[in-house]
């Protein structure tokens, strides 16, 4: 066999062994490459990604839209989108292990017709979207969430929540204190498997965070679930009963760090 043709052989076997792997999707974010940390900016429009779903029923109309997740809370006649004591509204979540961190931007309430106007103050609506963490059993109310919106008397804020076997504990960061009815959201899973909890205002892509720790320790109320290895952390909009409906919980982007 001539020697010219052997070289060509091996330039050949040695390009194709370099090349890229095509496993890889040539759409991956710089940050969807690194081992360990998923992004999702709600890209696209229609049903959200490889989420898990509890109570679809509840809120039916929750979908990703112009690079939102968006959820229309429209009804809420028999209560069914509430989070509290033992009543378990929609979650859309992601799987995690601890230790891990997961942060939504922009998450918030908004009308229908413009999802970054919060609905006015007026009267006492309890009207949230935020951030779950979830035991991996369901349908057992036990569970932590910090949410943004209204809380009866008080507008414009944060509230925090455990719920441990179906008796929760709420309290919030004071009136006032998210003016545009949303924030960024920061819950941070530690190694011995509990939360603390942080928030900032919404930040603009670039801007560098300046994490605030839910009411001066990231403690949220009461007594919290005992989580196991994994949990589920996702996205959930609410409402108590009907005043203040309708209205939408929107968010522009989850970060998980595992």
């Amino acid at each position: 066999m001539p020697r010219s043709f052997l070289l060509l052989l091996l330039l050949v076997v040695l390009d194709t062994s370099c090349s890229k792997d095509d496993s890889q999707p040539d759409d991956l974010t710089e940050d969807e490459i690194v081992e360990g940390t998923f992004v999702d900016s709600f890209d696209g429009s229609g049903d959200l990604v490889d989420f898990t779903t509890n109570n679809a029923e509840a809120l039916p109309n929750v979908q990703q839209v112009d690079g939102r997740y968006r959820a229309e809370l429209t009804d809420n006649a028999t209560n069914q989108t509430l989070h509290f004591n033992e009543d378990q509204g929609r979650l859309d979540a992601k799987r995690v292990s601890f230790p891990f961190e997961f942060i939504a931007r922009n998450i918030g309430i908004g009308t229908l017709e413009d999802s970054q106007t919060a609905p006015a103050h007026s009267g006492e609506p309890y009207n949230f979207a935020g951030v779950q963490v979830h035991v991996l059993d369901l349908d057992d109310p036990n569970s932590a969430h910090v949410v943004v919106g209204h809380r009866g008397a008080t507008g414009f804020t944060i509230e925090g929540k455990n719920t441990l076997n179906g008796t929760s504990t709420v309290n919030d960061i004071g009136a006032n204190t998210v003016p545009v009815g949303r924030a960024d959201i920061r819950i941070v899973g530690n190694a011995d498997q509990t939360i603390t909890v942080y928030w900032q205002q919404p930040k603009s892509s670039g801007e560098s965070d300046e994490w605030i720790l839910y009411n001066g320790t990231g403690n949220l109320p009461g007594t919290a679930p005992t989580f196991e290895e994994e949990v589920y952390v996702g996205l959930i909009t609410y409402a108590f009963y009907t005043t203040g409906v309708p209205f939408v919980g929107t968010c522009d982007q989850i970060e998980i760090i595992e």
